[in-house]
C-alpha cells in the first residue's frame, strides 16, 4: 500500500469518526431537547437527528484547522488520581462504586478466537476480540439523564462547580453494559458522572443509543433527603422470552431479552462539615431526621410487594409500568425492575419492591441460579437500624414475592459484595468484603465451607481487610485430568488468588481444607474488578478498577501458576509529556521516506506517565495491538520479591523516577541507543533503544557522581532540567538546575565538557593537554633544565625572558577576559531549554533567568552576542532545524521565535505586551505547558493551561487557530507528517489525536479568530485492520435495525457515476478513465497460473459424513430429487406439509431472520433468478454457429449479439461496451473461464474462430474508447495468453499460403475467415501499441516537468 493510499485512508477515517463519532454523537447527546424527551417519558426512543452538510457537521465540535480523530490508550473506565477528590464528593458509598467498569463476556462457539468482551468506557462501551484483545466495536455517546437527577447532581455538588471543567461537568458514565450477539442489542446502566451512580438504562442497536429509560422517576417530585439516594448496584440476564411481533411482521415470533436491574437505596450519610466529625461520613438510619414532605410519601400507594403482589404472570404492562412511578415505602431499600428488550425496544414489564422479609434488606450483588426459573439470589447487607438482619434472599421476578431468607450466613461477618454460580447445581460462592468466600447450598441452606484471605499488615496490632470483588470457576477438562477444581478469586488489593476446592484431610486433626494452588499479588491498579474464566480453556480474563488494563491468563503450568498471554495497558495516572517518535526532517530525524514521514515512526507517540505512574509507553495511532510498554531493566518483578518488596509499591522502588523531558534522534538508531531521557529530581540521564524498547544504553553521569542509592547522591544544582541530542546522534546534551550544560557521548556514556567548559574538573589526561599547548614549566627543575640547554647554545638574551614573561602575562590577561565573558553568558537559574543546530555547530540555551545563550559547539564558548536577555524568564525552548527558529516561552504567557542565523528575535506571540482586557485575546492567559513546531516552520503550536491550544502563524505573526478543551492540555505532539495533533489532558487517562483539516478538504485562515471553538472529546475507534474479525461479530450479531450507511450520516447525498451503471466519462478527448474495481480484479489475471498451482488441492475430496439425526428438513430448499411421476402423484400431500411445515417456522425465521419475506419466496425468487439466466432460442435463423454459441459461455452469447445489433443497424461507438460491464461483474478465475471457451483449440477453429473475430472487435473497440483502461488491458493479456498459440498458428499458415501461392477454391470461404481474423488482431496491436506510446509519453512529459520545478526550487 503507497503511502498516498495510507494518508487517504486516515483522512476518511478522521473525517468520518469526527463527524458521526464525535461531532454528531456528543452534539445529541448533550442536547436539552433530548433529555426532556427522555425524562419526561420513561419508555420513550431517542430522537433522530436530521442529515446535515459536511460543513455543518464538521463546525460542531471543531475548529478552523482540527477536528477529533481518535482517542489512544484507553481500555476500561479507569479513574485517575487527579479525580479521585472529586468522587469523594459523590454522596454515594462503596455501594455504587463497586459495580463500575465490569466486563460482559460474549462467548461463541468452542473456541475463545469467537469470544467477545463488552468493556464499558466513559461515554461509551467497546466490544474487543479474545484473540488479539482490540476493539472491533465502538458505540456512541450515552444520552443524557434526566433533568431532576441533574439537578440534583448539581444540588449536592454545589461546592465543586468551579472544578466541573476537570472533573468532565455534566458528562454521563456508564456503570455496566451486556450485549447478546444474536439480538444486536446492549443494555447498558448509567448516570451523571459527578453523581457518582446508575440512575438510568439504555439500551444501543449495535453503536447507536434507540431508548433510554428513567430507573427512578418517582424522584422527580421530591425534594433533597436521604430517602433520594437511589442507584443501579447489578443486572442479572434472565435469558431470553419469546413473543408476538408488531406490524409488518405481526403473527410471528421473536426473541427478547429479560433483564432483571437491581436497584437499591443507601443508608450511608455524608455529615455536615462541621467541628464534631470534620467532614467524615457517619452511619445513620433514614428515619433519623426526614422531612415533613417526604415522611408524606409514605402514605402514596406503593408498587407490587411481596403482599400485595398477585401470583397470576399475566399482569398487563400498564401496570407494570404504573409501578415505576410509585414510591416505595420507608422500610424498603431494594427495587428489582424486570426489563424486556427486542431489536427495536426497551420497556420496564415489572417492579418489585424488597418489602416483607426483604425489607431494610441492602441488595449489593445479584445472580440467576443455574435451573432455578424466574428465580434470582441477592446479596448485601441489612440496613443499620436491622442490625442483625438477613443478608442473602431469593426472590421470585415472575410473581414477586420473597421466597426464602438464608440463615447459613446470618452470623457471618462483612457484606457480600459478589455471587457465583458454580458449576454444581445448587451451589453458589458468596465473597464478602472481609476477604471470605463462602461456599453455600442453596437448596438446603447451609454453608458447605470458607476460604479466607488475609491483609496486608500494616502494623503489629493491625492489617488491613480485602474485600472480594470477583469469582470465577474454571471448566475445562485439563483441571479435570489433573485432579483440581480451581477458583479463582480477585480481591480490592489487586490479587488474583486461585484454590483448589479438591478437599484435602489433615492428618494432624482429621479435618479437611482446601489448597491456595498460586497467588498473584499486585495485579491490577487499584484493585480488581472483575475476572472470569472462559468456558472451557484455562484462560482467565481479568480487569482492574483503576489499572486501565486488560489482561488475560493462562494457566499451563505444572504448579498451576498462570502467566499473561495477552494484554492491554494504558497509563494509571494522566501522562504528562508526549512525543512522537523520530519527529521527521522537521524536528532532525532521517526517516526511511524523509519526503512526507508516512513511514512507522510517524505512526507512534512516546508517553510518559504522571505522578504514581512511572512508565515510559509506545502507543500506535494505527494499530492499538502495537503498544507497549518499555522495560526499565530485566527481571524487575524478580528482583522486587528477592528484596521483599510486594506489590505495586515495592515494583516502584525499582523503577526510575517520572520522567521529565526526553529526546530522540533516528541517526544512529541502529548501530546504539537512540532516545534519552531525565527524571524528576534526578542528576543522570538513561539511554534507551527504541528498537528493543527497553533502557539499555550507558547511564550518563559525571565521574564524581554515586549510582548507588547508598551512598551521597549529586548535588540539586546537578539535578536535570533539559535534554537534546545533537543531529548526528553521537551526543547528549543535559541541562540542570544550577544552570550547567553537560555533554556526553552516547555509544560510551562518557563525559565530553560542559557549558562553560570550566564547569566541570578536568580528567588528568585532559589537564595534561592544556599545559602542554601552553607552552609553559610546570616546575622549577623543568626550568633549569631549559636554561642549561639554551646556555649551550649561546645563552639565554634578556629578550628571551622578556617575552617569556609577556606571554605569561597575555595568557593571564586571556584568561580573565574568557572567564568574564563566561560568567557573563553563564546561565545563574536552571536551564530550561536545549537545541543543537543541524551542522553541530551552535548549541541554544535558554534559562529560567531570561538569558538565551549561544555556544559554540566544539569549543563549548559563548558566541559574542550572547547573552540575549529576554523579556520575560524562559519555561520551555523548541527548535525547528531546518529553519533555524528557536521558540521560547515565557513566564508571561508569550512566546518569542528566536533567528539562530541573524542572532535576533524576529517575533512575539502573546506575553506582557497583551495585558488589557480588550487584547487577552491574543495572548494566552495560563502558563503555557508545551509548544512545537509544524513540519515545514511556518506554524507555532502552543498549548497553555488557561485550556487553549493556539496556532500561530509565523511569516504573519498573526493567530489562526484558537481551541478551547474541558480539561487543559499538559503535553502535545506533532506528527512528522503535520497531519494529526496528540494532546494529553488533566485528568484524562488516554491521549487525543486531531486531525487536520487542511489535508483534506478546503480551510480558509481569514483574520484572528474572535473567540476560541470548543473541541469535543476524541473517543476510541474499531481497529480497520480487523476486518475478520467484524466480519464474524457481525454474524453473530445481524442487524436487525436498518442503520444509514456513511454518505447519509455525514450528509454526502451525492451518487457516484458508477452507482447507475455508467462508466465514467474522460473529461477531454485524448484522456483514459480507470474502472475503479478492485485491484486483485485485474491484478490477478497476469498471475492466474501462480494462483492455480497454488490452490491446486493436496487430496481427493472425501465423501461428507451423514447429516445428524436432529437435523430436519426446511421448507424451501430443494432435495435434489427429480422425480416427475413422484411429484405429480404427491402435489396435494407435499402442499398440506409445506403448509403445515411453514406455519411452523414461522417463528423460527422471525426470531433468527431479519428478511421480510419467507425462506419459500425467496427459493421461488431464486428459481426464477436462475430462469432468467437461461438462454433463449433464438427467434431468427440460427444456423450451425449459433447453436454451438448456445452451449459456449455468457461472453459467447454476449459477442454474438453485439454483432448482430451493429449488423441489423448502423455501427456505433460503445456497441461492445455490455461485454466490458459483463466481465467487469467476474472474478479473475470466471473470466478466464469465459475467454478460455471462445476457443477450445486448433480442432475448433471451425466454431471458434468467429467467436475468436468477434473478441478482437470488442477489444480493438475498448481499446480505441480508453475507458476502464487497466482491466481492458488486463482483459487483453489474459486473451493473448490463453488463444496466443492459436494467433501464432493462423499468421504462420498465411505467411505460408503466400509463399507458395497456394489456390483452393474450396478453402476461399476459409482462408477468407482466417486473414480477416489476422487483419483484426493486426489492428489490435497498432491501436494498443499507440494507446501505450502516448501514455509514456504523457508520463515522461510530467516527470520532466516536475524535475525542472524541483530545479527552480
Amino acid at each position: 500500500m503507497t503511502a498516498e493510499s495510507k494518508n487517504n485512508k486516515r483522512k476518511q477515517r478522521s473525517e468520518s469518526n469526527s463527524t458521526t463519532g464525535s461531532s454528531a454523537t456528543d452534539s445529541s447527546s448533550k442536547d436539552a431537547s433530548s433529555s426532556a424527551s427522555s425524562s419526561e417519558h420513561p419508555d420513550t426512543s431517542l430522537p433522530t437527528k436530521t442529515n446535515t452538510s459536511n460543513t455543518q457537521m464538521d463546525d460542531a465540535g471543531s475548529s478552523r484547522l482540527f477536528q477529533p480523530h481518535r482517542s489512544l490508550g484507553l481500555l476500561t473506565a479507569a479513574h485517575p488520581a487527579t479525580n479521585a477528590r472529586n468522587l469523594s464528593y459523590s454522596p454515594s458509598s462503596n455501594l455504587f462504586q463497586s459495580k463500575r467498569g465490569k466486563f460482559h463476556l460474549q462467548p461463541h462457539g468452542q473456541s475463545s478466537e469467537e469470544t467477545f468482551v463488552t468493556v464499558p468506557l466513559g461515554e461509551r462501551f467497546q466490544i474487543l476480540t479474545i484473540s488479539k484483545l482490540v476493539p472491533t466495536l465502538v458505540s456512541r455517546a450515552l444520552p443524557p439523564s434526566s433533568n431532576h437527577h441533574r439537578k440534583r447532581m448539581m444540588r449536592n455538588n454545589s461546592d465543586i462547580s468551579s472544578n466541573a471543567q476537570y472533573s468532565g461537568g455534566d458528562e454521563e458514565e456508564m456503570h455496566q453494559a451486556i450485549s447478546d450477539s444474536s439480538l444486536s442489542v446492549t443494555i447498558a446502566t448509567h448516570g451523571p458522572k459527578l453523581l457518582g451512580r446508575a440512575v438510568s438504562i439504555t439500551m444501543y442497536s449495535r453503536t447507536r443509543p434507540l431508548v433510554c429509560l428513567d430507573a427512578f422517576p418517582f424522584l422527580a417530585a421530591k425534594k433533597k433527603g436521604r430517602k433520594n439516594r437511589w442507584g443501579i448496584v447489578d443486572m442479572i440476564h434472565l435469558g431470553k422470552q419469546r413473543i408476538a411481533m408488531t406490524g409488518e411482521k405481526e403473527g410471528k415470533m421473536e426473541n427478547t431479552l429479560l433483564l432483571a436491574i437491581v436497584c437499591a437505596r443507601d443508608d450511608v450519610v455524608k455529615a455536615p462539615n462541621n467541628k464534631d466529625n470534620g467532614g467524615i461520613e457517619v452511619l445513620g438510619h433514614d428515619s433519623d431526621d426526614e422531612s415533613d414532605e417526604e415522611s408524606v410519601m409514605a402514605g402514596e400507594p406503593i408498587a407490587v410487594t411481596s403482599s400485595s403482589s398477585s401470583s397470576n404472570s399475566s399482569e398487563d404492562d400498564e401496570e407494570s409500568i404504573s409501578d415505576i412511578d410509585t414510591s416505595p415505602p420507608n422500610d424498603c431499600y431494594g427495587r428489582v425492575l424486570i426489563v424486556q428488550a427486542s431489536r427495536t425496544s426497551m420497556k420496564i414489564i415489572k417492579t418489585v419492591n424488597l418489602s416483607g422479609i426483604g425489607s431494610n434488606f441492602i441488595p449489593h450483588a445479584g445472580l440467576h441460579p443455574a435451573t432455578y426459573v424466574n428465580k434470582i439470589l441477592l446479596g448485601g447487607r441489612p440496613t443499620i437500624a436491622a442490625d442483625n438482619g438477613t443478608k442473602l434472599i431469593l426472590l421470585n421476578v415472575r410473581t414477586g414475592k420473597m421466597l426464602h431468607s438464608f440463615q447459613c450466613l446470618s452470623n457471618s461477618s462483612g457484606i457480600i459484595t459478589t455471587l457465583e454460580q458454580s458449576p454444581a447445581v445448587d451451589t453458589v460462592a458468596v465473597g464478602t468484603s472481609t476477604g471470605s468466600i463462602h461456599l453455600v447450598n442453596t437448596l438446603h441452606d447451609v454453608e458447605l465451607f470458607s476460604l479466607h484471605h488475609k491483609g496486608k499488615q500494616i502494623s503489629k496490632k493491625s492489617s488491613r481487610v480485602n474485600a472480594v470483588s470477583s469469582i470465577s470457576f474454571r471448566t475445562d477438562g485439563n483441571a479435570t485430568r489433573q485432579g483440581v477444581a480451581p477458583l479463582a478469586v480477585g480481591c480490592d488489593d489487586g490479587s488474583i488468588s486461585v484454590w483448589d476446592l479438591t478437599p484435602v484431610e489433615d492428618e494432624s486433626d482429621g479435618s479437611t481444607r482446601r489448597t491456595l494452588l498460586t497467588q498473584m499479588e499486585a495485579t491490577h491498579h487499584g484493585g480488581v474488578s472483575k475476572i472470569q474464566y472462559l468456558p472451557g480453556e484455562p484462560l482467565l480474563l481479568s480487569t482492574g478498577m483503576a489499572s486501565n488494563s486488560v489482561l488475560l491468563h493462562v494457566f499451563d503450568a505444572p504448579d498451576h501458576s498462570g502467566r499473561i498471554l495477552r494484554q492491554r495497558k494504558g497509563h494509571t495516572s494522566p501522562p504528562r509529556l508526549l512525543r512522537y517518535l523520530h519527529p521527521g526532517v522537521g524536528g532532525g530525524g532521517i526517516l526511511a521516506n524523509a519526503s512526507d514521514g508516512t513511514d512507522a515512526s510517524s505512526c507512534q507517540i512516546l508517553s510518559c506517565g504522571g505522578p504514581g505512574d512511572l512508565t515510559l509507553r509506545l502507543f500506535s495511532t494505527a494499530r492499538t495491538n502495537l503498544d507497549k510498554e518499555y522495560s526499565q531493566g530485566p527481571g524487575l518483578e524478580r528482583k522486587a520479591k528477592k528484596l521483599g518488596l510486594v506489590g505495586p509499591e515495592g515494583r516502584a522502588e525499582l523503577l526510575l523516577p517520572e520522567v521529565a523531558a526526553l529526546a530522540t534522534s533516528e541517526a544512529r538508531s541502529r548501530d546504539w541507543g537512540d532516545l534519552v531521557t531525565i527524571h524528576k529530581d534526578h542528576a543522570m540521564a538513561y539511554v534507551w533503544s527504541t528498537k528493543r524498547g527497553s533502557q539499555t544504553g550507558p547511564v550518563l553521569r559525571q565521574p564524581q557522581w554515586n549510582v548507588s542509592a547508598m551512598k551521597k547522591r549529586p548535588p540539586r544544582s546537578a539535578h536535570a532540567t533539559s535534554v537534546a541530542i545533537s543531529s548526528c546522534g553521537n551526543f547528549v546534551l543535559v541541562g540542570s538546575v544550577g544552570g550547567v550544560v553537560y555533554k556526553y557521548n552516547i555509544q560510551s556514556g562518557l563525559p565530553r565538557g560542559s557549558y562553560p567548559r570550566d564547569a566541570t574538573s578536568l580528567t588528568e589526561e585532559e589537564e595534561r593537554r592544556r599545559k602542554k599547548g601552553l607552552k609553559l614549566a610546570g616546575d622549577v627543575g623543568r626550568t633549569m633544565r631549559m636554561l642549561e640547554k639554551s646556555s649551550v647554545h649561546g645563552g639565554v638574551t634578556p629578550s628571551d625572558i622578556d617575552q617569556a614573561e609577556r606571554d605569561r602575562v597575555s595568557y593571564i590577561e586571556a584568561e580573565e577576559k574568557r572567564k568574564a565573558i563566561i560568567q557573563r553568558a553563564s546561565h545563574e537559574g536552571a536551564v530550561v531549554g536545549i537545541a543543537i543546530d543541524s551542522l553541530n555547530k551552535t548549541v541554544v540555551t535558554a534559562g529560567a533567568d531570561s538569558k538565551l545563550v549561544l555556544w559554540s559547539f566544539v569549543t563549548h564558548m559563548p558566541n559574542k552576542k550572547s547573552p540575549i536577555m529576554l523579556p520575560s524568564p524562559a519555561t520551555k525552548l523548541t527548535h525547528v532545524r531546518d529553519s533555524d527558529l528557536a521558540a521560547i516561552a515565557m513566564r508571561d504567557f508569550g512566546v518569542a521565535v528566536f533567528d539562530c542565523s541573524s542572532l535576533s528575535v524576529v517575533r512575539y506571540f502573546g506575553g506582557s505586551r497583551y495585558a488589557s482586557p480588550n487584547e487577552m485575546r491574543l495572548s494566552h492567559t495560563g502558563p503555557i505547558s508545551d509548544m512545537g513546531f509544524g513540519p515545514d516552520g511556518r506554524k507555532l503550536f502552543t498549548s497553555s493551561l488557561d485550556g487553549t491550544i493556539r496556532v500561530w502563524d509565523v511569516p504573519t505573526g498573526l493567530c489562526v487557530d484558537w481551541m478551547s478543551f474541558a480539561s487543559p492540555p499538559t503535553s502535545m505532539a506533532l506528527s512528522p507528517t503535520g497531519e494529526f495533533l496528540a494532546t494529553s489532558h488533566v485528568g484524562h487517562l488516554g491521549i487525543s489525536l486531531w486531525c487536520d483539516k487542511s489535508f483534506f478538504r478546503m480551510v480558509l485562515l481569514d483574520g484572528v479568530p474572535s473567540e476560541p471553538a470548543k473541541m469535543n472529546e476524541p473517543q476510541p475507534v474499531a481497529e480497520c485492520e480487523q476486518e475478520e474479525a467484524e466480519q464474524s461479530l457481525s454474524v453473530s450479531m445481524p442487524r436487525s435495525v436498518t442503520v444509514k450507511d456513511d454518505s447519509s450520516i455525514n450528509g454526502n447525498d451525492d451518487q457516484d457515476d458508477n452507482n447507475n451503471g455508467i462508466p465514467p466519462q474522460a473529461k477531454e478527448e485524448g484522456l483514459i478513465t480507470l474502472s475503479g474495481l478492485p485491484p486483485a480484479h485485474w491484478k490477478n489475471l497476469f498471475h492466474l497460473e501462480l494462483v492455480k498451482e497454488r490452490n491446486k488441492p493436496k487430496e481427493a475430496p472425501q465423501k461428507p459424513p451423514q447429516a445428524p439425526f436432529f437435523l430436519q428438513w426446511r421448507s424451501g430448499i430443494d432435495s435434489g430429487n427429480n422425480e416427475d411421476a413422484d411429484n405429480v402423484g404427491n402435489t396435494e400431500a407435499s402442499s398440506t406439509n409445506n403448509d403445515a411445515s411453514k406455519k411452523d417456522d414461522d417463528g423460527w425465521d422471525a426470531v433468527w431472520s431479519d428478511a421480510d419475506d419467507s425462506e419459500e419466496g425467496s427459493a421461488n425468487q431464486a428459481m426464477q433468478v436462475l430462469k432468467e439466466d437461461k438462454p433463449e432460442p433464438a427467434k431468427t435463423n440460427a444456423s450451425k454457429r449459433r447453436k454451438v454459441m448456445h452451449h459456449r459461455s455468457k461472453l459467447a452469447e454476449l459477442l454474438q449479439n453485439c454483432s448482430d445489433a451493429i449488423s441489423d443497424s448502423s455501427p456505433s461507438q460503445g456497441a461492445y461496451a455490455e461485454v466490458t460491464s459483463y466481465l467487469s461483474t467476474m472474478g479473475p478465475s470466471s473470466i478466464d473461464v469465459e475467454i478460455s471457451s471462445l476457443c477450445y483449440g486448433a480442432h475448433d477453429l471451425e466454431d471458434g474462430l468467429h467467436l475468436l473475430h468477434l473478441a478482437s472487435l470488442w477489444l480493438v473497440e475498448a481499446c480505441e474508447s480508453n475507458q476502464s483502461f487497466e482491466a481492458v488491458n488486463a482483459y487483453l493479456h489474459r486473451f493473448l495468453h490463453v488463444h496466443g498459440n492459436i494467433i501464432t498458428q493462423i499468421d504462420a499458415d498465411i505467411k505460408n499460403e503466400k509463399e507458395n501461392l497456394v489456390d483452393d477454391d474450396e478453402g476461399d470461404s476459409h482462408r477468407l475467415k482466417l486473414k480477416e481474423f489476422a487483419h483484426t488482431i493486426a489492428q489490435l496491436r497498432e491501436k494498443q501499441k499507440a494507446a501505450s506510446n502516448r501514455l509514456q509519453g504523457k508520463m515522461q512529459h510530467t516527470i520532466c516537468l516536475l524535475k525542472h520545478l524541483s530545479r527552480m526550487v
